[in-house]
């Protein structure tokens, strides 16, 4: 029998959208324990308020996963979307990735259209969750094997952060009508995601960008129906039974 995804994650973690600036500044502390002190891709020195930050922030939507039983923000994500203005039509990954995907994944991101593209970024899970569980090995919580002490009806609920993650990004995703993905992920986590239903359209090789990343490409309705069509019980959980799907390019 299949377990219950959605009832095992919200047993342990709830999602919420970080729209007030003291839920920012969670998502910032968070990304500071896991960019700055854990992983230290970014100058620590550099955000002297323990808070990482950057300028994409500020046309992003950011969200986290708050453990049920403290309240503590345990994992963070954004999207970055594009701007207003020319000037802020860019994306973290595209210079240092897209041109390393190949021709199909290029026309691919080429043809939508730039205002319903956003990047998944910033995926992280905090360092002292990951520590407390075993999962200190990865910068996005994410292990081939673990134990875990947070459990429902002993089930493990923390091997579905990043679906819980996910769920955050549809929800962010819908309310600014983003149509297609853009990311660069840790393969482990590509791999943990593709048995949990969830494939991007396009995958490219991997990369040396803060660690040996995947840049990935997808239409989100595309990848939405094919989680459905695999594992309906993470769509599920990722959708909340259908109330959250994305625009499609067609209809948006």
């Amino acid at each position: 029998m299949q377990e219950d995804v959605s009832t095992i994650f919200h047993s342990v973690f709830d999602v919420e959208l970080a729209t007030s600036p003291e839920a920012k500044n969670e998502v910032y502390e968070v990304r500071y324990q896991v960019y700055c002190i854990d992983r230290p891709f970014e100058d620590p020195s550099c955000f002297v308020d323990k808070r990482e930050h950057d300028a994409y922030d500020l046309r992003s939507a950011h969200a986290l996963i708050r453990h049920s039983a403290t309240g503590h923000s345990v994992a963070a994500v954004r999207i970055v979307m594009a701007g207003d203005n020319p000037e802020q039509a860019d994306f973290p990954m595209e210079g240092p990735c897209v041109h390393r995907m190949d021709e199909r994944a290029r026309r691919a991101i080429a043809g939508a259209r730039r205002e319903g593209i956003a990047e998944i970024s910033r995926m992280a899970v905090s360092r002292e969750f990951r520590r407390r569980l075993n999962e200190d090995k990865s910068v996005t919580g994410v292990s081939e094997q673990a134990s875990y002490s947070d459990s429902y009806n002993g089930k493990r609920a923390v091997p579905y952060i990043s679906l819980g993650l996910f769920a955050a990004i549809l929800k962010m995703s819908v309310k600014h009508r983003i149509t297609h993905w853009m990311a660069v992920m840790e393969p482990a986590q590509l791999r943990l995601l593709k048995r949990f239903g969830v494939e991007f359209d396009h995958v490219g090789p991997v990369i040396e960008y803060h660690g040996l990343r995947r840049p990935a490409f997808t239409e989100a309705a595309s990848l939405i129906d094919g989680i459905k069509k695999r594992r309906p019980d993470v769509w599920s959980l990722i959708t909340e039974g259908g109330r959250y799907l994305p625009a499609t390019p067609n209809t948006d």
